[in-house]
């Protein structure tokens, strides 16, 4: 008994490519791109207004308050430097004067909490506040 031994190769070539994920895939994409192109085309346009009016605002206003934050931190009222800590007492004696609204102009550089802090003591003695900005 003599037996041949005959090693058949185990790993067949593959005769067909299986289609399915291929086809999965191409119409995977083919819906992607379907949804984004229209959304390419619609844009909006977010850069600023340029700031070329003809009517300047006034720098002074008869019955308002010009609260001033410089780059370095120096705080002024209506031009007069005026430390943090006697801002309200001032605010007071201003309001009794018949003044009504404040306008506060920082600096940009400076951090928004000290603004806040000229904002609290505007509140407190029932004065309105406007922020004022200068364009760049």
């Amino acid at each position: 008994m003599n037996r041949k031994v005959r090693h058949e190769s185990k790993l067949k070539a593959m005769v067909e490519i299986n289609m399915t994920p291929l086809m999965d895939l191409t119409f995977t994409l083919l819906i992607v791109f379907i949804i984004t192109m229209p959304i390419l085309d619609f844009t909006t346009d977010v850069t600023p207004p340029k700031m070329t009016t003809e009517n300047k605002i006034p720098e002074e206003d008869a019955g308002a308050i010009q609260i001033t934050l410089d780059r370095d931190g120096n705080c002024g009222i209506n031009g007069l430097p005026v430390p943090f800590s006697e801002i309200e007492n001032q605010l007071k004696s201003l309001q009794g004067m018949g003044r009504t609204h404040v306008r506060i102009r920082a600096d940009g550089a400076r951090p928004y909490d000290e603004i806040i802090s000229l904002i609290r003591p505007a509140k407190h003695c029932g004065l309105s506040v406007q922020l004022e900005t200068q364009g760049e």
